[in-house]
């Protein structure tokens, strides 16, 4: 518990971070804070101290419904793996430790019997939106999502 509050104490003095942080939408009214909350946000912002990998999968490419129950399937460099489902919000986290990958690592993806790998691999953080943001463009593929009637984008 002391190292999660000193952890929170050094990014509190940290410009950079706290600009990212106020940078986020905020909290969606009725959402308490927990494993449901801020969808699509880069989870690891907050949550570097707790979490390894986290991220959300939407159920279509507008970002609008949450894939529930999908498996997202990790892989790292030394071929040591980790599964984590999806909740309601379409979130899902591996804490650290549980599994601490080593980059690169492949992702991929199953829902409804279908497994879709991600093109490229991971490399930098296990934060989802740190590349998966909207909109599509030159910097981002946008937000991870499925097809919720059993096919794959």
């Amino acid at each position: 518990m002391r190292r999660i509050a000193l952890f929170f104490s050094l990014l509190a003095c940290d410009p950079v971070h706290s600009k990212e942080v106020s940078a986020l939408p905020g909290e969606v009214p009725g959402v308490p804070h927990g494993p449901t909350h801020r969808p699509g946000q880069p989870c690891l912002l907050c949550h570097s101290g707790e979490f390894s990998v986290a991220g959300t999968v939407f159920a279509d490419p507008n970002s609008v419904t949450a894939a529930n129950g999908v498996s997202v399937s990790l892989l790292d460099s030394q071929g040591s793996s980790f599964v984590a489902t999806t909740n309601e919000a379409g979130n899902f986290f591996v804490r650290k430790d549980e599994w601490e990958p080593i980059y690169p690592m492949k992702v991929s993806i199953t829902s409804n019997g279908v497994t879709t790998p991600m093109t490229a691999n991971v490399g930098r953080d296990g934060a989802c939106a740190s590349c998966h943001v909207d909109p599509v463009g030159p910097s981002s593929p946008g937000h991870v999502y499925v097809s919720i009637d059993g096919g794959t984008p």
